[in-house]
C-alpha cells in the first residue's frame, strides 16, 4: 500500500473515531506551514498552490521514445503533511480558512485532505464550529457537501460538540446567525435536541443570548414534528419560556402556542414562568400567561413566594394590579411566613406601589391591619426597618391600629424602643427617633407585660422560659388565694402549719443544702446579670459616645468660626463706602442714616456676636474632661447660637445687597433680599424634614393641638427624654429665627 494511502487512512480512522472520550482526540503536532499559514489567512490561492503538489502529479524520465513514470512517495507525504500541520491553538489550515471566510482555499483543502473536515483544534472546535460562528452560510453548504459527496457520515460532523459540548447549533445561536441555523436545521432537525455543558438547548441559548432570529427559526422546525423536552430545555430545569417571557411577547406567544403545557413547568427553585414575568415587570406578558392557563397565578415557589409576592418585592405596580384584575382573591396568598403580598412590599419598601395599589382599590385597607404567622402587622414591619415613610403612611390612614401585639408579645411601639438608640443625642430627625416620637405622640401604647423587660433590659433566653405569662402568673394568683382561704382541716384543728408547707419548707431547705437557689436567690441572680449586662454595655458605649461628641463639637466649631470671620469682615467693608476726608463727617459711613443700612450693622454685630458665643460653647463641650451632661448642654446652646448667627449672618448679607442695588434696580434687589431671608427656614425645614413629616402625621391622627404640645405618656417621656416633643424643637427655631429679626428690624427704627 502506498505510504500516501496509509497515511490518510490513519488519519480518517482516527479522527472518525467517536467513540473515544473526545479529550482524547487531538491533531496530529505537526507545525503547520507558515506560508500555508499565511495563505489561509490571507486568502492567497496561488501560495497554496506552489506547496502543494496535485495528487496526480509523479516524478519521471524520458529515455528516448519512453516516458518512465516513478511515483515520488516522499513528496507526496511532504504535501500530506502540510495539510495535517497545526497551529499552537490545535487549528488546522482547515479551521484557519473557515474563520476567515476563503471558500476557494477551503474547497482545495477540502478536495486534497477530507479528513480535515473532522479534526478538532484544542478546543474541540471543528472547521464547522468555526464556519458556523462566523455565520458563513456557503463555507457551511460548502462543509456539508463534501461530508456527503464523499461518503463521511453527515451526522458525525453536524453533531460534533466542543470543549463546552456546543454543536454547531449552538454557535449560529449564540452569535444569532440565522442563515446559518437555516441550513443546519434542513440538514438535521435532531441538532436543536442537544444539550451542551451548561444543559442548554440552541432554542434556550438563543433566547439568553438575544438572538431571537435565531430563535423564531428553530421554532419554524420545531412545529414540524414532536419535539423532545430537551429541545426547549435550559439549565436548572427552565425552560425556553422562561427565558422567553425576558425577551419577546411574539416568542412568548409561539412557544405557548407549540407548548401550552409550559406555563406549569417550573425550575430548581419552583418558579414558573409566571415568576419571571412578574419580576420582570411586562404586564403584556403576564397578561398573556394568565389567559392561556388561569391556574398558574396559584402556584407557588419553594420559598412559597406567589407570583403576586414577586411582583410586589420587585414593585411591579401594573402585573399586580393585573393579578389583582383577572383574579380578586390573590389578594389572600400567603407565604410559607404568612405574608400576603402587601406584607411583602413593605417588607422590601416598595411604599410606591402600596400607595397605588391601594387609591385603586381602597377595599385592599383591611390587609393593612392582616397578621403573619409571627403575629406581624405591616407596622411592625416598618417599625423593624426603621422604613420611616412607610411608617407615616400607615399611621395617616386611620384605619390602621398602632396597638396590635405581635406574638412575642410586642408592639410596634415596643420595636421602636429596642431600635432606639439612646447613646446618640441631636439626632431628632434620625429615623429610629421620629418613628418612636410619632407613635408616642399619637398615643400608641406598650404592652402591658413588657414595659419592666423594655426598661431593665431585653430577657434571656432562659430568663425568658422562666418568666410565667400573664395568664400562668393569674393561674398562680388564684392558687394562691385559694390556698390561703381553704387551710387544711388538720391545721384547722390543731393550729399547725399543714403537712404540705411542711414538706415545701423541708424541700426548700434540702435544695438551699444541695446548692440550688430558690425564687428569691433566682431573682437576685437574674437582677444582678441585668445589672452587669447594662453597666458593661453603658461602659462600653461610653467611649464612643465621648468620641462622637467631641467630633460634632469639632465640626460645628469650624462652621461658628467661619461665620465670625464673615461677619468681622463684613464690619469693615461697609456698602456704600465713607466719607472722604475733606467732607463733614468724614470716615463714617456714607449711608449711616439709611434703615437698611441700620439694619445691616445690627444683624451683622448680633451674628458676630451669637457666633462667638456659640465658638466659646463648641470649645467647653470639645474638652474631654467635660461630663457627658454639660457637653450635651453646651452642644444644644451652641447650636441655637448657630442658628440665630446664621440668620443675622443672612440678614445681613440680604440687606446689605438691598442697600447698594435698591435706588438702581429693585428688581433684582428685592427678590434677593427675600431669598437672604428666608434662607434660614429654608435650611431648617430640608435638615428637619422627617421632623415637619412626623408632625404631619400627628396632625391628621390628633389634630392641631397634639401637633403643637402633644401629650404624652410618663413612661414615652422617660424613654424619649428630649425627643418627647419633636415640635418643642420647631417651637425654638421660630422663636430664635424670627425673634433675631424682630431683634434687627425694631432696634435700626431707634
Amino acid at each position: 500500500m502506498p505510504k500516501e494511502e496509509s497515511m490518510t487512512i490513519e488519519t480518517v480512522q482516527t479522527n472518525s473515531n467517536l467513540e473515544v472520550p473526545r479529550s482524547e482526540v487531538q491533531p496530529q503536532r505537526i507545525t503547520l506551514n507558515p506560508k500555508l499559514l499565511e495563505a489561509a489567512r490571507t486568502g492567497d490561492k496561488d501560495i497554496l498552490d506552489k506547496l502543494l503538489r496535485p495528487k496526480d502529479i509523479s516524478s519521471g524520465a524520458s529515455v528516448g521514445e519512453f516516458a518512465v513514470t516513478i511515483p515520488d512517495d516522499s513528496a507526496t507525504q511532504k504535501d500530506a503533511s502540510h495539510l495535517l500541520g497545526v497551529t499552537l491553538e490545535g487549528n488546522t489550515v482547515l479551521h484557519i480558512a473557515a474563520s476567515r471566510g476563503h471558500l476557494e482555499i477551503a474547497k482545495e483543502i477540502c478536495r486534497r485532505e477530507i479528513s480535515l473536515l473532522a479534526a478538532p483544534n484544542t478546543r474541540l472546535d471543528t472547521p464547522l464550529h468555526c464556519a458556523a460562528r462566523v455565520g458563513d452560510d456557503k463555507m457551511v453548504s460548502l462543509i456539508i457537501g463534501f461530508v456527503k459527496e464523499d461518503g463521511i457520515e453527515a451526522r458525525r460532523v453536524l453533531t460534533a460538540q466542543n470543549i463546552d459540548d456546543n454543536n454547531a447549533l449552538h454557535e449560529a445561536a449564540k452569535y444569532n446567525r440565522v442563515r446559518v441555523a437555516t441550513i443546519l436545521m434542513e440538514k438535521d432537525t435532531e441538532l436543536a435536541s442537544m444539550l451542551n455543558r451548561f444543559k442548554m438547548s440552541p432554542l434556550y441559548l438563543a433566547m439568553v443570548s438575544r438572538s431571537l432570529e435565531v430563535a423564531k427559526v428553530l421554532l419554524k422546525f420545531s412545529f414540524w414534528k414532536e419535539a423532545s423536552p430537551t429541545s426547549y430545555a435550559g439549565p436548572d430545569k427552565k425552560t425556553a419560556l422562561h427565558a422567553a417571557v425576558l425577551m419577546s411577547p411574539e416568542i412568548t406567544r409561539d412557544l405557548l402556542h407549540w407548548k401550552p403545557m409550559l406555563t406549569k413547568d417550573a425550575d430548581s427553585l419552583g418558579r414558573t414562568p409566571l415568576h419571571y414575568a412578574a419580576s420582570y415587570g411586562d404586564h403584556n406578558i403576564v397578561k398573556l400567561l394568565l389567559e392561556n392557563d388561569p391556574s398558574t397565578a396559584y402556584l407557588e415557589d419553594a420559598n412559597g413566594l406567589f407570583p403576586i409576592h414577586i411582583a410586589a418585592r420587585m414593585e411591579n405596580v401594573l402585573v399586580v394590579d393585573q393579578i389583582l384584575e383577572h383574579y380578586p382573591n390573590a389578594d389572600e396568598l400567603l407565604d410559607k411566613e404568612g405574608k400576603n403580598f402587601l406584607h411583602v412590599a413593605f417588607q422590601w419598601k416598595r411604599l410606591d406601589l402600596i400607595r397605588k395599589i391601594i387609591s385603586k382599590r381602597p377595599d385592599l385597607r383591611k390587609l393593612l391591619n392582616d397578621q403573619d404567622n409571627n403575629g406581624n402587622t405591616p407596622l411592625h414591619t416598618a417599625v423593624t426597618n426603621s422604613d420611616q415613610s412607610s411608617v407615616h403612611f400607615l399611621l395617616r390612614d386611620k384605619s390602621v391600629y398602632p396597638n396590635i401585639i405581635n406574638h412575642h408579645g410586642f408592639t410596634p411601639l415596643d420595636l421602636a424602643y429596642k431600635k432606639l438608640d439612646e447613646d446618640l443625642p441631636f439626632r431628632m430627625d434620625s429615623s429610629e427617633v421620629c418613628i418612636a416620637s410619632c407613635l408616642a405622640s399619637i398615643k400608641a401604647r406598650s404592652s402591658p407585660q413588657e414595659l419592666h423587660d423594655l426598661e431593665s433590659g431585653e430577657l434571656s433566653s432562659d430568663e425568658a422560659k422562666e418568666k410565667p405569662s400573664g395568664d400562668d402568673m393569674f393561674k398562680q394568683k388564684s392558687s394562691g388565694n385559694k390556698a390561703k382561704r381553704k387551710p387544711s382541716a388538720s391545721s384547722q384543728a390543731k393550729g399547725k402549719p399543714s403537712s404540705s408547707s411542711k414538706a415545701r419548707r423541708k424541700q426548700a431547705s434540702s435544695s438551699k443544702a444541695k446548692g440550688n437557689p430558690s425564687g428569691d436567690d433566682k431573682f437576685k441572680t437574674s437582677h444582678q446579670k441585668k445589672n452587669d449586662r447594662s453597666k458593661e454595655n453603658s461602659s462600653r458605649n461610653e467611649g464612643d459616645e465621648i468620641g462622637r461628641q467631641v467630633n460634632l463639637a469639632r465640626n460645628l466649631g469650624i462652621a461658628a468660626v467661619l461665620i465670625v470671620t464673615v461677619t468681622f469682615a463684613a464690619g469693615f467693608t461697609l456698602p456704600g463706602g465713607y466719607i472722604a476726608d475733606d467732607h463733614l463727617g468724614r470716615g463714617t459711613a456714607v449711608l449711616a442714616k439709611e434703615y437698611t443700612f441700620k439694619v445691616f450693622v445690627i444683624s451683622d454685630a448680633l451674628a458676630l456676636v451669637f457666633s462667638i458665643i456659640a465658638t466659646c460653647w463648641l470649645m467647653h463641650a470639645g474638652t474631654s474632661i467635660v461630663d457627658k451632661h454639660s457637653r450635651r448642654r453646651a452642644l444644644s446652646w451652641a447650636m441655637r447660637c448657630l442658628w440665630a448667627a446664621f440668620a443675622g449672618m443672612c440678614t445681613a448679607f440680604g440687606m446689605g445687597i438691598y442697600v447698594a442695588l435698591a435706588p438702581s434696580c429693585k428688581r433684582i434687589s428685592i427678590p434677593l433680599c427675600i431669598a437672604s431671608l428666608g434662607a434660614p427656614i429654608f435650611a431648617h425645614v430640608v435638615a428637619n424634614y422627617n421632623v415637619y413629616r412626623l408632625l404631619g402625621t400627628v396632625r391628621i391622627r390628633q389634630g392641631y393641638r397634639q401637633c403643637i404640645w402633644p401629650t404624652i405618656h410618663l413612661h414615652d417621656k422617660k424613654r424619649l427624654a428630649h425627643y418627647s416633643q419633636p415640635s418643642r424643637h420647631v417651637i425654638i427655631f421660630l422663636l430664635l429665627t424670627f425673634g433675631t429679626y424682630a431683634i434687627v428690624f425694631l432696634s435700626a427704627m431707634l
